[in-house]
């Protein structure tokens, strides 16, 4: 599976920026998934002369993801940049790239560090925010039971086989608020 990088809009963001789903309040985001699974995402594979030649597979994906996080406010200037504490927050944040085939094609949960423009009490309700975490992906293609990429096809076989499984991932997460 994938980290995941995304832009959406911070829970201080007008209602109008929001959408509601399974009682969470979502800003659109775009998002980065590395895989981190055993085996590759096979898009598409072929065999020359008995041999299994991968065509395009794809371990990086870019994404349109749903995003929604929670920011606790901290006591304390930011360790390492001296932020002051009215203009950063941390706190566990929650995406979903909902699908076409399928209701939900990823979920990721992490941690988030958010971070206001402005100095002090006159900080603007914009901010820029970055969290990491882990997501899955249920239904990842790949290449089928007894066939690996480069490696003859096995005996008795002529063609391609794929199955779909889960993966694993890290997610690297930006949101942005105006």
């Amino acid at each position: 599976c994938v980290p995941s990088l995304a832009i959406a809009q911070e829970s201080t963001a007008p209602d109008s920026n929001k959408k509601e789903f399974l009682g969470l309040r979502f800003g659109v985001g775009l998002s980065l998934t590395i895989d981190v699974g055993e085996d590759d995402r096979v898009e598409s594979a072929s065999v020359i002369n008995g041999i299994v030649r991968v065509e395009n597979e794809n371990n990086a994906v870019a994404r349109v993801m749903l995003e929604s996080h929670y920011f606790f406010r901290p006591k304390d200037p930011f360790p390492w940049f001296g932020v002051d504490p009215a203009n950063w927050g941390h706190g566990p944040f929650v995406a979903l790239q909902p699908g076409t085939n399928e209701i939900i094609e990823a979920v990721a949960i992490g941690w988030m560090w958010g971070f206001r423009r402005g100095d002090g009490q006159n900080a603007t309700t914009d901010s820029w925010n970055i969290g990491i975490g882990m997501v899955v992906d249920p239904n990842v293609q790949v290449l089928g039971e007894g066939l690996a990429p480069n490696k003859p096809l096995p005996a008795g076989e002529t063609q391609i086989r794929y199955k779909e499984e889960d993966q694993y991932g890290v997610l690297i997460l930006t949101s942005f608020s105006f």
